[in-house]
């Protein structure tokens, strides 16, 4: 018999939480699992990635916490043996939503971003706080990214450690192939060209990244940023950077896309610059595509993906200046993709093994 497994999200914007959910449900295996993808609102560019075989449900609701009575009744209709949630607003809305139903479902939240990271930055209100540590509290499993990350949840959200299991997020081998396959080279072969993906918002740290850059083109002038990504409310402030540092011609804003591939194969280098992360997806397919990449320490697991001077560069969170010379440098670089033990989790059997 098959399980019936409830994705419950708000949308399908760009975003890794997104990407992350899209890639596991193409991993399972739909003779194994009925899924379904409740949505409070049927939107955003990965829809199109979505198989024809899941069903879709539209609660159409303007915000994720007005979806709580349509999300329970779906609930009541599906009788999901298992309800998978990534995102902080909807990991509350599935645990007010199942209040008072005696036969609960399977729980299993996907922690997003480091716990600790976010108290430092000011975190969620107070209200927000304790409804989300009683949803973490009230789960089966939690989702943790990294070791680390699966300590940091156990500190601050008060849960066992034996329901934090650690899901590194799963690398979509097959369509990445698919993806660089009989492609165009979309850059000027006489530049070097450097690929930068992510929301356009603060935790990326593209303003760093652009303060360096402008550090670079002064050593060299042949340089060129690609930034990858839509904008979550940064890209005013990063435009006008740009110009004052006059960066017009070596920079340039691509906005999402729809095949990002193409840009990280034909690339030079890959740079994440980040403030702070999860575990960041762009990262781990550079090191597929076997990319130099230079990454700022913005989580403890970057040291089992990256050895620094081998496979990458590794540098300070907001060091322009440390940036900009590995940038300048990435040539050194002699040992490319992942060097230690790596093993994305295998979404298919991980929960055809739950419950």
């Amino acid at each position: 018999m098959k399980k019936k497994i409830v994705f419950f999200m708000a949308n399908l914007v760009s975003g890794g939480a997104e990407r992350v959910t899209v890639n596991i449900i193409k991993q399972l295996d739909k003779n194994r699992f009925d899924i379904f993808l409740v949505m409070v609102s049927k939107e955003g560019v990965f829809l199109e990635e979505i198989p024809t075989y899941v069903k879709i449900i539209n609660l159409n609701a303007k915000k994720t916490l007005f979806s709580i009575f349509k999300f329970r009744k779906a609930i009541q209709n599906i009788q999901p043996n298992i309800i998978y949630s990534t995102m902080t607003h909807t990991s509350i809305a599935q645990y007010l939503a199942l209040l008072g139903i005696k036969d609960k479902p399977f729980i299993v939240l996907r922690n997003a971003t480091s716990p600790k990271l976010l108290a430092q930055e000011g975190g969620h209100k107070k209200s927000w706080r304790f409804l989300f540590k009683r949803a973490y509290q009230s789960a089966d499993r939690i989702l943790a990214q990294t070791p680390e990350m699966k300590e940091e949840i156990v500190e601050y959200y008060r849960v066992s450690p034996e329901k934090v299991d650690i899901f590194i997020n799963p690398i979509n081998e097959d369509e990445i192939n698919n993806k660089i396959n009989n492609i165009q080279n979309p850059f000027n072969k006489e530049k070097i060209n450097v690929v930068a993906a992510g929301r356009l918002t603060y935790a990326k740290a593209f303003d760093v990244l652009l303060d360096a850059f402008a550090l670079v083109i002064k050593e060299d002038n042949k340089f060129v940023l690609h930034i990858i990504g839509r904008d979550d409310g940064e890209k005013e402030l990063l435009l006008k950077k740009q110009k004052e540092l006059n960066l017009e011609k070596n920079v340039n804003f691509l906005g999402f896309q729809s095949n990002p591939y193409r840009f990280f194969y034909f690339s030079d280098l890959f740079v994440l610059s980040s403030r702070r992360e999860g575990l960041p997806n762009a990262l781990l397919e550079n090191l597929y595509l076997k990319k130099p990449v230079i990454s700022t320490k913005c989580i403890p697991f970057i040291y089992t993906l990256i050895e620094d001077g081998e496979n990458g560069f590794l540098v300070d969170v907001e060091n322009s200046k440390e940036l900009a010379s590995k940038i300048l440098d990435f040539r050194k670089l002699k040992k490319l993709g992942f060097t230690k033990k790596y093993q994305p989790t295998n979404s298919n059997r991980y929960f055809q093994e739950l419950k």
